[in-house]
């Protein structure tokens, strides 16, 4: 018999298969040279990556720093041994870019979080949007989807992941905002040097994502003045999650010919 799953339990064990040998540390685990796993960590290096002992692999604190390690023991199932060096954000972008995503359903927040963080985000924001999905996302479920991606992507930061909020409260006039807008006929290159230069001046990258149902009037009011700069991704209407990785794609490789 065949038995059916969700497509979020679809995604949960599509990221099991490919994960790799990186694994999170807690800092208190560290003592001068040694570390030890905690119990789910150690669990699934023995049980699901089937790693030795003399196996060499990588611990991130989440915080911004990496460590290359030498598993010695796996005493009472808990993986431990010693570190041989450590990397400040190892696998890190220099900018800074803080997200606003709109409250969608389940299933693509998972993917929304996941793929923006694979794509290098520092910051998350859910946002209660006039035409936003109605509901309340777990923090606690967003931040162990981050730390999964996180540790997928092998890097040394964990993006932060705040509490829902409104649009007017996550703007920030001290940043430089972006937001993914089908009435501009802008693209994200013909304001390069405006986001170099907040780059520069080392201001945080705060990029917005409407909800499926498009801003409302008033968000749209907003939006005009606080000065957004407005992108369009293309010609075809994109589905949030969508947008997420195509705005952080772009912007990556932007920031790629920069940096």
């Amino acid at each position: 018999m065949i038995k059916k799953i969700s497509v979020e339990d679809f995604f949960t064990y599509s990221i099991d298969l490919v994960v790799s040998n990186f694994f999170f540390i807690d800092k208190k685990n560290i003592q001068r040279n040694n570390f030890c796993l905690n119990h789910n960590e150690s669990h699934h290096l023995i049980n699901v990556m089937r790693l030795k002992v003399n196996s060499k692999i990588w611990l991130t604190d989440g915080d911004g720093t990496s460590y290359s390690v030498l598993i010695n023991s796996f005493d009472n199932g808990i993986a431990s041994g010693e570190i041989l060096e450590s990397y400040k954000n190892k696998n890190e972008s220099n900018h800074y870019i803080h997200l606003g995503l709109p409250i969608i359903k389940n299933s693509r927040i998972k993917i929304a979080v996941e793929k923006s963080v694979e794509c290098g985000v520092k910051e998350i924001t859910p946002l209660s949007l006039d035409r936003s999905v109605k509901s309340n996302p777990s923090i606690e479920r967003l931040n162990s989807i981050s730390q999964s991606a996180g540790k997928q992507s092998m890097r040394s930061i964990f993006p932060k992941i705040n509490p829902v909020s409104s649009l007017s409260d996550w703007y920030s006039r001290d940043a430089i905002n972006i937001v993914c807008f089908i009435e501009s006929n802008r693209r994200l290159s013909d304001f390069k040097d405006e986001i170099f230069k907040a780059n520069d001046d080392k201001k945080k990258i705060s990029v917005l994502i409407g909800p499926e149902g498009d801003f409302s009037d008033e968000e749209k009011k907003f939006i005009y003045d606080k000065k957004f700069l407005k992108v369009n991704l293309g010609n075809t209407i994109l589905r949030t999650e969508t947008a997420v990785i195509s705005i952080l794609s772009v912007l990556n490789e932007l920031m790629a010919q920069y940096e």
